[in-house]
């Protein structure tokens, strides 16, 4: 299910005023183009009637940088997800391939000697991306072999297993290592019901999602996995005979706890991944039935803990503050437990592998998270002014004019973040020099083989030679990365599209068509 971005009504009235005067609006828009056959193939592909009237930008550079082709390569574009390779590549740039998180379960009561805690336990989030069931390494698709819940049930068993009988005390999820900032500058309300769009927390457990299971028949212990009690459902759902085009409505209203379900489903059902509206609560509520499923005795209730944002400078003036950076030596990245006992550790894998999961899958809540890191580690905080301070930087130190970019968040999943596609090629230029740059070019999807682009450039003259980064957003399409061309060489490319068809797939076609003139002229 896929949200449809919403506009300000003042935008509406520009695009309606746009639409009155414009009479040529089947003609291709002004560009600067190299002249050659590259250009008249390109030239030909924009004109084509269903992707005439969108917004084109591209920019090819050789390996060293040399432009070879541009088109409005200085005009400024959504990136959507092409937005991660700016945050992916400071990330790498920044940390040890190898650094890991460590989210640790604390306390600052003594246990006495009949086993019971006098005081709350405290789950410390450190923004690991990673407390799900997923397999680490990624090996061409997605795996989730182990409970959704696995890292935080072996934190329950630890604490179980340390001689706690009983808790005098709350079961307290805080997430205030980064300040609650749950969404980005310019999300749509319409997405943060969905994965795509779930909310970044320091305390993060699966993804921040719960997974809606309703068969047709009704017939299961619970609707949700994990089965934690969180949400209400209300479900008015009927079940059509056979395989009928069946058509579900889901909605949550932002805050709300309640789920409802209606419309029609037929015999596969209904199976949707939903967004926690609260993660670091969530996980107090999880963490507690675990330990009373140990048979622990909990007299406190489950509750967050989070950190009120109080910056109350101008984002873009606070953004554009410039800062020194330095590459990380820690080995792992732990919130300070501020003179509380540790009684239990959830270790994640090495940071480099969650690089290569978040670029495949274009996952928006990991990129966020590593833009928080960021700044709280390189910034001030680990805010998202400050993370976004952090990456600005990153990107004018790599040689990117300060003119070419603005961004509101790290996933690209705000409307309002802009860049231009020199710069984008500008900085894939600079990455394939840096020692990490090997790892930054692997972590990308293939073309025919993994990842995002698994299902595109599967003809044999492209398959397994593009590594790209895709973006989708609304109305807009992007394809940005590393081509192996016709006659052996490095091509580096970034081809964006905005205001297309909201319907349909022309675009991302068309990008297609654009790689491979490319290759083909390369």
């Amino acid at each position: 299910m896929k949200a449809h971005r919403r506009f300000p009504f003042a935008a509406l009235l520009l695009l309606a005023a746009a639409s009155a005067v414009s009479a040529d609006a089947q003609q291709p828009r002004p560009h600067k183009a190299r002249p050659g056959p590259l250009s008249a193939t390109i030239n030909a592909i924009v004109s084509e009637p269903s992707v005439v009237r969108a917004h084109w930008g591209v920019s090819v550079v050789s390996a060293d940088g040399a432009p070879l082709y541009a088109l409005n390569d200085g005009q400024l574009f959504e990136p959507a997800s092409n937005a991660k390779l700016l945050t992916t590549a400071a990330a790498l740039a920044l940390f040890p391939p190898h650094v890991t998180y460590t989210t640790v379960a604390t306390t600052q009561g003594e246990l006495d000697s009949n086993g019971r805690l006098h005081g709350n336990v405290i789950l410390l989030g450190a923004g690991d991306p990673t407390l799900s069931g997923r397999t680490y390494p990624y090996a061409e698709k997605t795996e989730r072999p182990n409970p959704p819940l696995a890292a935080l049930q072996n934190i329950a068993d630890q604490i179980a297993a340390s001689g706690v009988r009983s808790i005098d005390g709350d079961i307290i999820g805080d997430d205030s290592w980064f300040p609650f900032e749950r969404y980005g500058s310019g999300w749509a309300w319409d997405d943060l019901a969905w994965s795509y769009g779930a909310p970044v927390s320091a305390l993060t457990i699966n993804d921040n999602v719960v997974y809606l299971n309703l068969p047709p028949n009704g017939q299961q212990p619970s609707p949700w996995n994990p089965d934690t009690p969180y949400y209400k459902l209300e479900n008015s759902l009927t079940v059509l005979p056979g395989t009928q085009p069946a058509n579900p409505g889901i909605d949550r209203q932002p805050g709300s706890k309640t789920v409802r379900v209606f419309g029609t489903t037929n015999q596969n059902g209904l199976h949707v991944a939903l967004a926690i509206e609260d993660p670091a609560e969530y996980a107090a509520i999880a963490l507690r039935q675990m330990l009373l499923g140990h048979g622990i005795e909990i007299t406190g209730s489950p509750r967050a803990l989070h950190r009120l944002a109080a910056d109350t400078q101008d984002f873009r003036a606070e953004v554009d503050q410039p800062l020194v950076l330095h590459p990380l030596t820690l080995t792992t990245i732990q919130p300070p437990a501020n003179g509380l006992r540790v009684i239990a550790s959830h270790v994640s894998p090495p940071f480099e592998q969650d690089i290569v999961v978040t670029n495949k899958v274009s996952q928006n809540l990991h990129t966020e998270l590593f833009l928080r890191v960021l700044g709280r580690l390189e910034g001030g905080d680990g805010s998202i002014a400050q993370g976004a301070r952090v990456v600005r930087q990153f990107l004018l130190n790599a040689g990117v004019d300060p003119s070419d970019f603005i961004f509101y968040d790290g996933s690209g999943l705000s409307p309002q973040d802009l860049i231009t596609p020199r710069a984008i090629t500008r900085l894939l230029t600079y990455a394939s020099r840096q020692s990490w740059g090997g790892t930054y070019r692997a972590s990308l999807p293939i073309g025919g083989v993994d990842g995002s682009l698994a299902g595109r450039f599967a003809d044999h003259t492209l398959k397994g030679k593009v590594f790209a980064k895709t973006g989708t957003l609304g109305e807009v399409s992007a394809l940005s990365g590393y081509l192996t061309a016709a006659s052996g060489r490095t091509v580096i490319f970034s081809v964006l599209c905005n205001d297309h068809a909201p319907t349909g797939d022309a675009a991302r076609v068309a990008i297609d068509r654009i790689v491979a003139a490319i290759a083909a002229a390369n």
